[in-house]
């Protein structure tokens, strides 16, 4: 009985043995497998849902389809025959009855390419990227084999805009501002770099450049206030104003986009990195020969630029604008130039005045529309012609015949009967047909009539018949030998008359003449 019982003994502690020596085998056949650990192995076969790969194990393991590329890697490799050999990296131990590894390949791929980006990060500032394709909100690029993300912003230097798309397929240096291995997130800055660049070029431009230096760039962009020109190691910018000696220049006029142009710096800002410049400053002056060019009674034709109360600017070349002063626009007053004038219109004008050192030139309009021009051909004596009574004054009625021609028609013109005030027989704005009794070119004045052409004068009683106070006696003086007195209430009898004939001068008064009193009474 216990020869049996030691039997079992020995049996037993023999199958234990046994088993001991199955795991330091099986612990063998592992060897230094682990997950993480990358391995090189042999396709044995293909699946639908992957492949076998022999790598050495006591079984094979198995590379899921999805486990062989993924979108974070660049590159696209095409799928693998039986017989290829390929890098894997385990993913999974299973023991027992369904032993078996789990494998990929990208991720092998991707640890391999980090630890690659981490090394050229680490010894170099920049590293170099590949523009792969433009996102929403940025661009995608190729680093190490690793796609990355560059924010629009960081594309180019601040409040600069720039299209991701012209980047695509383009290689250029690039900052790592952030990474995340476990979200595979890479995001780079080109912006920092183009600053810093920047900085260094804008130091030595400025170094070298002074504000009256005359340098050579091509225009970047056309703006509604200038255009930008690329100087190579700055932009400036070319205001408006001084693109052309013309005023009121338009941009896409003078210039195109890619234009080599001559510019002059009139102005550096050091602290804001801006530098002023003008295309116009090249250029000759049109004022220096404007003297010879432009002399008095010279007609030439001008466009209006600009119209103000107190006349018209019309440029009559490039650059070179003279005035029309209010009172050189019409023959007739006007409030504001725009009653004869409009901004753009082309206009003959004549040279008044030129003053060279001051850039200033007169200009007159009505001088070369002259309606007292013909005016004695048009309007001959006794000739009845249409009117537009314009003004009522007290001696009478202003009217026009034409636009710039006034005449007036006297209060003893204005009936055959006695008329005590104007207003009782015309009103303004009344059209009526005068007749011409005399017209003055000269002087502008034209003097009308509404009584009737061979009208005749009042018969004077025969001289027995007159009154008898109206004879003088023998003894006493004769009027015209009577020391005459002056009269401080004025010519009683002219006012007792108003259709008594006034002097030469006070008939040929014209609405001019009038308004112009007026204004000094006023004032």
């Amino acid at each position: 009985m216990v020869d049996e019982l030691h039997n079992e003994d020995v049996i037993e502690t023999q199958e234990k043995e046994e088993t001991m020596e199955e795991m330091m085998q099986q612990y063998d056949v592992m060897g230094d497998f682990h997950r993480g650990k990358v391995v090189e192995g042999t396709i044995v076969d293909t699946q639908e849902d992957g492949w076998l790969v022999d790598v050495g194990y006591k079984c094979e393991g198995f590379l899921p389809r999805k486990e062989w590329t993924h979108r974070v890697l660049v590159e696209e490799t095409p799928e693998p025959e039986n017989g290829a050999k390929v890098r894997v990296q385990i993913t999974n131990i299973n023991q027992g009855e369904d032993a078996q590894l789990g494998l990929s390949r990208w991720r092998c791929e991707f640890d391999e390419r980090w630890n690659k980006l981490e090394e050229e990060a680490e010894n170099n500032e920049t590293i170099n990227v590949k523009g792969l394709r433009k996102v929403k909100g940025g661009l995608i690029v190729n680093c190490c084999g690793i796609e990355g993300f560059i924010p629009i912003s960081h594309l180019t230097q601040e409040g600069r805009g720039v299209n991701p798309g012209n980047l695509v397929g383009q290689e250029f240096p690039v900052k790592l501002i952030e990474k995340d291995r476990r979200k595979r997130r890479l995001v780079f800055s080109r912006r920092s770099l183009i600053e810093e660049e920047l900085s260094k070029t804008r130091q030595a431009f400025y170094e070298q450049v002074h504000e009256g230096d005359v340098l050579e760039g091509d225009v970047s962009s056309i703006t509604s206030f200038g255009v930008f020109v690329n100087l190579g190691a700055m932009e400036g910018l070319v205001h408006i104003s001084e693109l052309a000696w013309q005023r009121n220049a338009k941009a896409k006029d003078i210039v195109a986009k890619g234009d080599h142009v001559k510019v002059k710096v009139i102005g550096i800002d050091t602290e804001n990195n801006r530098v002023s410049l003008s295309i116009r400053q090249t250029l000759d002056d049109p004022w220096n020969t404007v003297a010879e060019r432009w002399t008095p009674g010279k007609t030439t034709e001008g466009t209006v630029t600009n119209l103000t109360d107190f006349g018209a600017f019309v440029e009559i070349e490039p650059g070179v604008e003279g005035l029309i002063h209010i009172g050189d626009l019409s023959w007739t007053r006007i409030k504001h130039p725009k009653e004869v004038l409009k901004k753009g219109q082309k206009v003959e004008v004549s040279i008044i005045d030129v003053d060279k050192d001051r850039k200033r030139i007169s200009l007159g309009y009505k001088q070369l529309h002259d309606p007292w021009k013909n005016a004695a051909e048009k309007y001959q004596k006794d000739a009845e012609v249409p009117v537009k009574v314009v003004r009522i004054a007290d001696f009478g009625a202003f009217v026009e015949l034409e636009e710039g021609v006034e005449g007036l028609i006297h209060i003893s013109q204005l009936s055959s009967q006695r008329v005590e005030n104007p207003r009782d027989v015309l009103t303004e704005g009344q059209e009526v047909t005068a007749r011409v009794l005399e017209v003055n070119p000269t002087e502008r004045r034209i003097r009308l009539s509404l009584r009737p052409a061979h009208e005749e004068p009042a018969k004077r009683a025969p001289r027995d018949e007159q009154p008898r106070e109206r004879f003088q006696q023998d003894d006493q003086p004769r009027r015209d030998e009577r020391p005459r007195r002056r009269r401080p209430d004025g010519d009683r009898r002219r006012q007792e008359n108003p259709n008594s004939q006034l002097p030469q001068e006070e008939m040929n008064f014209t609405l001019g003449d009038f308004l112009k009193n007026r204004e000094k009474e006023d004032a």
